[in-house]
This record gives structure tokens, C-alpha cells and sequence, in this order.
């Protein structure tokens, strides 16, 4: 998207000394209008130009960046760093979703932001219900109130329990213990405060 403003100049014995309140002193020719030389013009941009995003793999980077999309709602960083085993307990919860969906649970899905039908939730998979609610705004404001500190961990073969502190302005804490495996040589998210409680 580009961006286009331009500005007029009078000839030099037109100036006049500045008014002393901010309305408008331009001539009526040239309000609301804009030269042909200062129309934007759309510019594209090629797909190779554009950086690649980097999935991180060392464990505290995988999880502040899973943290981060958590609070913006990144459908893509969240289905490249959450585990088989996370998606089998969102599985677990879409089961129970579906299994009890009645008009009733489907107005509570409606009033939380679900923009979906029945017949769409009944043909979910796991990721497609992880990312339609981490997109939910009150999803991310669920997130965006913390800030996280991550504590010691050890990197002992291809699962990890790391301890996180969770805390907002005003000075609450939560403690939580996050927990990561190795899969395909990159380290995804198990479980993460939250992931076990959608709206």
C-alpha cells in the first residue's frame, strides 16, 4: 500500500502573513482536489522480495514467538509450532464440542466471535478449530494482559517441562510449567496456559 500527499506552493508575491487560527486559507481551485502528478500509483511487489518468515527452534525462542502469536492471532506461527500431541488434546476438546452441539452451544460459539454453522464444525479438524479461535478477539485479549519470564530448563532428549511466570500491571502472577517436544528436529508446543480452555 502506498501512501500519496502532496504540497501546493503559491507564487512567491501571493504569500500572505499566516492567519492566526488553523481554517483552511487555501484558494476554493485547489481544496479537495489533487493534481494528476500526485496520483498514487500501484506498485507490486514480487513474492521473491519478500522475506521468508523463520521459525525458531531453540525452546525459549519457540515459545516467546508462540506466546506472540497467541496475543496477535498468527494462525501461522501457532499451526507451524504446536505438537501432534497438542493438536490430539485440541482433538479431544472438538469431540466433546461436537458430540454436544446444540442450538444452544452453537449461540454461545456465536456470542464468543465463531463465525461458523453447524455442518462446518462438524467437519472440523483439530487445526482448523486451534486456528479459528486463536483469532478470536477475546483470544487474544485473554493474552495480550500477560507478559512472560521463562525460567531454567534443561535440554534432556526430545521433551522438555519449562517453567513460565505469567504476570499483568498490576502485578499478578501465574505460574505455569510449558511443555515442548522434538518433532522432526524442531521443538513445537505441547501445552500452554490457555490451550486447554477455548471460549
Amino acid at each position: 500500500m502506498m501512501f500519496s500527499g502532496g504540497v501546493y506552493s503559491q507564487p512567491e508575491e501571493e504569500i500572505t502573513q499566516p492567519p492566526d487560527s488553523l481554517q483552511n486559507t487555501e484558494p476554493d481551485s485547489l481544496q479537495n482536489t489533487e493534481p494528476d502528478s500526485l496520483v498514487a500509483e500501484e506498485i507490486e511487489i514480487p513474492i521473491e522480495d519478500v522475506p521468508p518468515l523463520t521459525i525458531p527452534n531453540d525452546p525459549a525462542d519457540v515459545l516467546e514467538v508462540f506466546f506472540g502469536a497467541l496475543k496477535t492471532g498468527d494462525t501461522f506461527m501457532i499451526s507451524e509450532l504446536i505438537s501432534s500431541d497438542g493438536l490430539d488434546e485440541i482433538d479431544i476438546m472438538l469431540e466433546i464440542l461436537q458430540e454436544n452441539l446444540d442450538d444452544a452451544t452453537l449461540s454461545r460459539l456465536n456470542t464468543a466471535g465463531y463465525t461458523v454453522t453447524a455442518d462446518e464444525i462438524e467437519d472440523w479438524s483439530p487445526m482448523e478449530y486451534l486456528t479459528s479461535t486463536i483469532v478470536l478477539p477475546v483470544m487474544k485479549a485473554r493474552y495480550s494482559i500477560y507478559e512472560m519470564q521463562i525460567g531454567d530448563y534443561s535440554d534432556r532428549g526430545n521433551e522438555l517441562t519449562i517453567p513460565v511466570v505469567f504476570s499483568t500491571a498490576t502485578g499478578l502472577e501465574l505460574s505455569y510449567q510449558a511443555i515442548l517436544r522434538k518433532e522432526d528436529n524442531q521443538w513445537k508446543v505441547t501445552n500452554f496456559m490457555g490451550l486447554n480452555s477455548f471460549p
